[in-house]
């Protein structure tokens, strides 16, 4: 009777742990050759795939939305806030990891303008560090955690930033209280046609 008690509780404790654990999303883990994970091809769900060459995008025919990743669905795209166009996120610009950055932020002005980029991983720029971990990457929805240390060993604060494309446009919103709107963007973001006295690039700017 008492095994049979203790087995009960066992079970039951296991059952409760089951509820705290979040449904799976894929962590850092992709098909960009390194730049965005391990060298294995892995779909939205996190199922990897060893004998596909990670260096070919499956998104496409034949593959359905599972292989759709949302930085390759919509690498090299740029979109603009024009309702808040003067703020830290008037523009950005989302890349694919061929490079190490996979987003820019632009703040254009007619005098002084300025472009940064992040990467993936941990960061320190100036004595300042950081550190980004995806959490949801699928067909259009991109989630990633960034952790700020400042110049300690701790973290200081984790924010989520997540970008969702809905209708044609790109959702934004953090769990700091912000969200935009971003339309796909038709401007020129080439060094001299952006009408700016001066561009000030910190580490990762993706101007054309």
């Amino acid at each position: 009777m008492k095994k049979l008690l203790l087995l009960f509780l066992l079970f039951g404790l296991f059952s409760c742990m089951g509820k705290d654990i979040e449904p799976f999303e894929p962590g850092q883990s992709g098909q960009s050759g390194g730049q965005y994970g391990p060298n294995i091809v892995t779909d939205v769900y996190g199922v990897q795939y060893p004998s596909l060459d990670p260096t070919v995008i499956y998104c496409g025919p034949g593959w359905g939305a599972k292989m759709c990743h949302f930085l390759h669905k919509h690498d090299g795209t740029v979109w603009a806030d024009a309702e808040n166009y003067y703020s830290d996120f008037s523009d950005i610009k989302l890349s694919n990891f061929w490079g190490l950055h996979f987003i820019s932020f632009f703040n254009l002005d007619s005098t002084t303008s300025y472009c940064e980029g992040w990467k993936l991983g941990e960061t320190t720029y100036d004595g300042i560090k950081w550190n980004i971990k995806i959490r949801k990457d699928q067909e259009d929805a991109f989630w990633f955690d960034y952790d700020y240390y400042g110049s300690s060993q701790e973290i200081e604060y984790t924010i989520t930033y997540k970008y969702e494309v809905i209708d044609g446009l790109l959702h934004f919103s953090s769990t700091d209280g912000q969200a935009f709107i971003f339309h796909p963007s038709e401007k020129n973001y080439s060094e001299n046609f952006v009408g700016t006295g001066e561009i000030i690039e910190s580490e990762g700017c993706l101007f054309y």
